[in-house]
């Protein structure tokens, strides 16, 4: 059966999903996971996009992306490609690093962009590596929970944005809607009823807005 062919068009965001080949690690220290987040950012310059959100595990990475033009394949070949590069210079290694295909999920709506960040961020806790996502070093949780903590890659103002204006405000709202999923046992997947019933407009301590479909996931695109 021939494969689906990807969704791609200009400012599309996508719940990006690569595994290492054969289930192997794709990074081994720390150096390694520096390495590959530099090179995301400097994607991020080349290809012109917006990082949302971003979870570094021994053998996969999950992220967020919003595109500028149609290249999402273009961009993950060429980031993961570099990395693939380096790691194998490195560790005197050959073959492929990363699965021949990467898997992504068209986000359609601003409901869809908020509950994959949460998916991502609670990737540890699932794995059990940490009983709290603030506890796991490598993803983009603390940028959004903490203004402290800054980060020039990643781009919380679009998610942040969908729970209230003040940016103190948000942050505590998207702090307790991960720990309702988190607590609740609702991490493979966030329903409606959780995202509307806990933090309807007025009804959270953020105040959390009713997400509507806008600027930061457009539906225009074309299949490629």
């Amino acid at each position: 059966m021939p494969r689906p062919r990807r969704i791609a068009g200009a400012g599309l965001t996508y719940h990006i999903y690569v595994r290492g080949n054969n289930g192997e690690s794709i990074f081994r220290d720390d150096a390694d996971r520096y390495q590959y987040l530099a090179i995301l950012a400097e994607a991020k310059t080349k290809y012109m996009c917006r990082v949302f959100a971003y979870v570094l595990m021994t053998n996969h990475v999950h992220f967020v992306v919003q595109t500028a033009e149609p290249n999402i394949s273009e961009i993950i070949w060429w980031a993961h490609g570099s990395h693939a590069s380096i790691f194998n210079h490195k560790y005197g290694r050959h073959g492929h690093l990363f699965a021949t295909r990467f898997r992504s999920r068209f986000v359609d709506s601003n409901e869809y962009l908020l509950q994959s960040t949460c998916y991502i961020h609670l990737n540890p806790v699932r794995a059990g590596l940490v009983e709290r996502p603030d506890d796991y070093g490598w993803s983009s949780y603390r940028m959004y929970a903490t203004e402290e903590m800054t980060d020039s890659l990643v781009d919380v103002t679009a998610v942040l944005g969908l729970l209230a204006r003040s940016p103190r405000r948000a942050r505590n709202s998207y702090v307790e809607f991960v720990n309702l999923a988190r607590t609740s046992g609702l991490v493979q997947h966030l329903p409606r009823e959780l995202f509307v019933t806990q933090h309807a407009r007025g009804g959270g301590p953020g105040g959390m807005r009713e997400p509507t479909s806008g600027p930061v996931c457009r539906k225009e695109g074309s299949v490629s």
